[in-house]
């Protein structure tokens, strides 16, 4: 059976190396530094999947948008962010990862690029499970909960979790509840159950303005 093409775009040494050490057990592995690198030798269409890093990514996405033609990018990068991940995915990408991802996801990534490569079809439109909102909710979920934690549950104020997120108080404290994320739990490392923290139906204290938990907003 032949082993699938497959490209690693990264300028970075140490990341090319991991990623070519990881992919290179399942595929045949072509490196390039840039994703000039990788259109200016005509090698594009020889490949079933893309690796490369963000900026790289978006420009082969680009081009492919202009020529009309679509071979499966998974976008990298070394600080994923929920906004990102909306424009890397928006461009066509097949998932977006950190450039340091376990060999698990850089896996099920490369599976998803070789069934959307025979089928045409990304993964996110055939299970449900695979959608876009979920995966954003996730990232956001664990952007929130570190920016908390290094604030110690302060949301507001110059050095709060909104601040370190480049949001609004207001606009934290929304995601917050419909996350169902808490100061405590993100600052503490655990949910203060039965406590000021616990949200009831028809209760929000934890989020809104006059709230009585312990942690200063």
């Amino acid at each position: 059976m032949t082993r699938p093409r497959i490209a690693v775009v990264h300028e970075g040494r140490a990341e090319s190396g991991y990623l070519c050490e990881v992919l290179g057990s399942y595929g045949q592995v072509s490196t390039f530094a840039t994703a000039q690198e990788l259109l200016a030798n005509n090698s594009l269409p020889e490949m079933d999947c893309i690796f490369a890093k963000a900026e790289e990514a978006r420009q082969i996405l680009l081009h492919q948008a202009n020529a009309r033609a679509a071979y499966p990018v998974v976008s990298l990068a070394a600080e994923p962010t929920a906004s990102e991940a909306v424009k890397a995915i928006k461009l066509g990408a097949v998932d977006y990862l950190s450039d340091h991802a376990g060999e698990a996801e850089l896996l099920a990534a490369l599976d998803s690029a070789l069934r959307q490569r025979r089928t045409g079809v990304p993964d996110r439109f055939l299970h449900p499970e695979l959608a876009l909102e979920p995966m954003l909710d996730g990232m956001e979920r664990e952007l929130i909960q570190a920016a908390l934690a290094r604030a110690q549950g302060v949301v507001g104020g110059r050095q709060g979790a909104a601040a370190l997120l480049g949001v609004t108080r207001t606009g934290l404290l929304y995601k917050m509840k419909r996350l169902q994320i808490y100061r405590n739990e993100a600052a503490e490392g655990q949910l203060d159950s039965g406590g000021e923290d616990e949200l009831c139906e028809g209760q929000d204290d934890n989020f809104a303005e006059g709230s009585n938990s312990s942690t200063t907003v």
